[in-house]
């Protein structure tokens, strides 16, 4: 399984090889055995070189997840007994970064000062799909809707509602109604029925669609087109609040009828986590107890 990842990621046998220091024919024979073992190829070649067959997906899938675990046995194998701690992994969404994150970070550096942390930002579907590829320990997010979570224990956190913002100085700064930005672009990250929220806003109170600009699951490319042009944007409250509170941008008073977005903790339920991504997934929850306070 380690060779079938090497060479899928560098696309030869010979370059996997390399990078894994064994012999050629070595990687090969470790290959042609796997393929054996379960009856049916998972390499073919093309113009861009080796690729998995859809089987081979299925089990590169499953083989990074195993190279994951032996990673994480190793490293607590290493830890035991010693000071060292590990690399926690998270996947955030913007809401859940601004709502929770310094918080839990905080307290977390008091348990383990040591202890290093690495955020994974995206849309729900992608950390869900690193979090089954155990390339990240943990997430925290709304639940996508468009796939089973049963191999996932999800709980509630906290949630946050939506809001219009434009920049402060914006020429729509004090507009009170979604005619008046009409005008304008808009970037947006939530979707409603398979389409950008706001378009259906816009169909409902019977206005023409708004000129879509921007798909922003990065809410430092949503900030920085925000505050650069002329741009509108439909966002969580608690993602932006930070900048609201500086004055770079404003939240409208317009109501856009939204339900609020949850946020929620989700970790695999057939592979535990580490003590100290245990130790951190703590410290979210208690981050949300605070805020429900």
């Amino acid at each position: 399984m380690r060779d079938l990842i090497a060479v899928v990621e560098t696309g030869s046998v010979r370059s996997a090889a390399r990078k894994l220091g064994l012999a050629q024919a070595a990687v090969s024979k470790n290959l042609t055995a796997l393929e054996k073992s379960l009856g049916r190829p998972l390499l073919v070649r093309s113009a861009r070189g080796v690729e998995p067959t859809e089987l081979g997906r299925i089990v590169l899938r499953r083989a990074r997840v195993v190279e994951a675990e032996l990673r994480h046995l190793q490293e607590e194998v290493e830890r035991y007994g010693s000071e060292r701690e590990d690399l926690v992994t998270v996947g955030l969404s913007a809401t859940a970064e601004a709502m929770l994150l310094s918080d839990a970070v905080a307290r977390f550096r008091e348990v383990a000062p040591r202890a290093q942390i690495s955020v994974f930002g995206g849309r729900s579907a992608s950390t869900v799909g690193a979090l089954r590829e155990a390339k990240i320990d943990f997430a925290v997010g709304p639940l996508p809707t468009d796939q089973s979570l049963s191999d996932l224990h999800t709980e509630q956190l906290c949630s946050s509602d939506f809001g219009i913002f434009v920049r402060s100085d914006h020429p729509a700064a004090d507009a009170r109604d979604l005619a008046a930005l009409l005008p304008y672009g808009w970037l947006y990250s939530v979707r409603q029925g398979g389409e950008p929220a706001i378009v259906s806003i816009m169909r409902e109170r019977g206005l023409p669609e708004p000129t879509l600009i921007a798909h922003c699951d990065s809410s430092s490319a949503l900030v920085d087109m925000l505050l650069q042009n002329d741009y509108v944007a439909l966002n969580t409250l608690a993602a932006l609040e930070p900048l609201r509170q500086r004055g770079l941008l404003k939240v409208l008073a317009i109501e856009v009828g939204l339900p609020p977005v949850v946020q929620y903790l989700m970790t695999p339920m057939m592979r535990p986590l580490t003590a100290s991504a245990a130790a951190l997934a703590s410290e979210f929850r208690r981050a949300s107890r605070r805020l429900r306070r």
